[in-house]
């Protein structure tokens, strides 16, 4: 794409933001990222967007510390929060590839510095696979941090629970492989297994597996490697935009949450991923590995250190996102199209609006797949949907009514005690509401007899059984 394309695109999204709108029928009026940047009092972000195999531009907006004139730039660096788990991800499996690790063999075979403990006379075996996906079912833990002048705990003791750990220990709660347990413990357990597996500090490791070989040369899991810098690295932020006092906590618990990197960086690791699904060249990644990286493990949305999602038939998405004390960014990627973006930011806006606004831009300006489908309405030929007229019962004994209104080819909802709700259609069984923020779907059985309705509002969905 011709430098000046860019630009202009670059412009369009920098100032095409759209904050959220009463309803979703309706659009706000477009803001810029400084203006956006402001309403959610988040200091500055950083974003790169990636397509065909390269960075395609990568921007810095707003400052590194609140209230100073020293701009984020696109080498700024940010704490990447659980994205780290994405990265530690592709170590383990590179060890998997070269066969000193297996998925499915009781990871206590492998540690040597710690080991899973038994509950009383219970010992559980858990896997590789099994940490990677959260499916252990160790117990819950999400890493504060430490200020950068308290004692750091070494990762036995996190691991133990011992202080100065301000974690509880791992140990199992629920039986490895029947549950999605999301938590930071488990990727605890990952980098003991790698440092005991391959003899080396994690941050060397890390270097030689997988920040090397992608050339993510502003990135480092040592926590001491902001201070070493020449260019300062973005300050955290609470939320509110106070700053915190002593610029950042501290995360010896690197595997999970302690990478430092820069969007641009991150975009590497997405990439090589979708060089190995596509059977390009890659740093180290194979084809196999890669599908037992975006394999679901219990429940569709995860796979091993990855977030999966499907837009579409065909269109799906894998990334992660991550917070920390005073950081939050997201990575996503279209795995067939072979693009997609990172944004990272040094402030917690304490929800996605933020992400939601800058990435819902970029798709729009690239085309992308929607996660949420466009509201325009279609037009159907009248008398066609007489059959999805009928009472649908949500639960015992609550029941909403579909009728037709022939004279607007739409559909009328109606629910005790309120009034009709228009229902406009999107397709021949797909319709939506402009007042509020609610779409129908009808359900055929297998002879073509509408059956039920899954009613979607927000993102909750229920589906109600046809009654008559």
């Amino acid at each position: 794409m011709a430098a000046t394309d860019t630009a202009a695109r670059v412009h369009r999204i920098e100032t095409g933001l759209r904050g959220e709108a009463r309803v979703w029928s309706e659009s706000p009026p477009p803001a810029t990222i400084e203006e956006r940047l402001a309403f959610y009092a988040v200091p500055g972000l950083s974003v790169a967007v990636f397509a065909d195999g390269e960075v395609q531009w990568a921007r810095g907006y707003g400052m590194r510390r609140a209230g100073t004139y020293d701009a984020v730039t696109p080498d700024t660096i940010f704490q990447a929060a659980s994205i780290s788990k994405h990265v530690t991800a592709l170590a383990a499996l590179r060890l998997v590839q070269e066969g000193k690790l297996a998925l499915d063999e009781d990871v206590n075979t492998y540690l040597s510095s710690w080991q899973i403990p038994a509950n009383g006379a219970w010992q559980p075996r858990i896997t590789l696979r099994q940490l990677l996906g959260h499916t252990a079912g160790l117990v819950y833990n999400w890493y504060p941090g430490y200020r950068r002048d308290a004692p750091l705990p070494t990762l036995p003791q996190t691991l133990d629970g011992a202080p100065p750990a301000n974690t509880p220990p791992v140990h199992a709660v629920a039986l490895p492989g029947t549950i999605n347990r999301y938590s930071g413990s488990h990727y605890s357990v990952v980098q003991q297994l790698l440092v005991d597996a391959a003899g080396q500090p994690f941050p060397a490791l890390m270097h030689d597996l997988v920040l090397d070989p992608l050339g993510m040369a502003n990135s480092d899991f040592d926590p001491s490697f902001p201070d070493g810098r020449a260019a300062a690295p973005a300050h955290g932020h609470f939320i509110g935009g106070e700053p915190i006092s002593d610029g950042w906590r501290v995360l010896p618990e690197m595997a999970a949450a302690g990478l430092w990197t820069t969007p641009t960086d991150l975009a590497k690791v997405a990439i090589e991923i979708g060089h190995a699904f596509h059977g390009r060249p890659t740093a180290f990644l194979t084809r196999a590995t890669v599908d037992e990286l975006l394999t679901p493990q219990i429940f569709d949305g995860y796979g091993l250190g990855t977030v999966l999602m499907e837009e579409r038939e065909g269109s799906r998405r894998f990334g992660h996102g991550g917070q920390n004390v005073g950081y939050e960014c997201i990575t996503t990627a279209y795995l067939e199209l072979g693009t997609g973006a990172v944004v990272m930011m040094n402030g917690e806006e304490g929800g996605n609006g933020l992400f939601e606004e800058l990435l819902g831009t970029i798709t729009r300006e690239y085309g992308w797949p929607m996660e949420r489908p466009q509201r325009a309405t279609v037009a159907i030929e009248a008398g066609s949907f007489e059959d999805l007229a009928g009472d649908y019962e949500l639960r015992d004994g609550v029941t909403v009514t579909v009728t037709v209104r022939e004279e607007a080819s739409s559909l009328m909802l109606l629910f005790a005690g309120q009034p009709p709700v228009e229902l406009l259609p999107r397709s021949e069984t797909a319709f939506f509401a402009r007042p509020l923020n609610i779409e129908v779907t009808f359900e055929r059985d297998e002879d073509g007899a509408v059956n039920a309705i899954v009613l979607r509002q927000e993102w909750q969905e229920t589906r109600a059984r046809r009654q008559n």
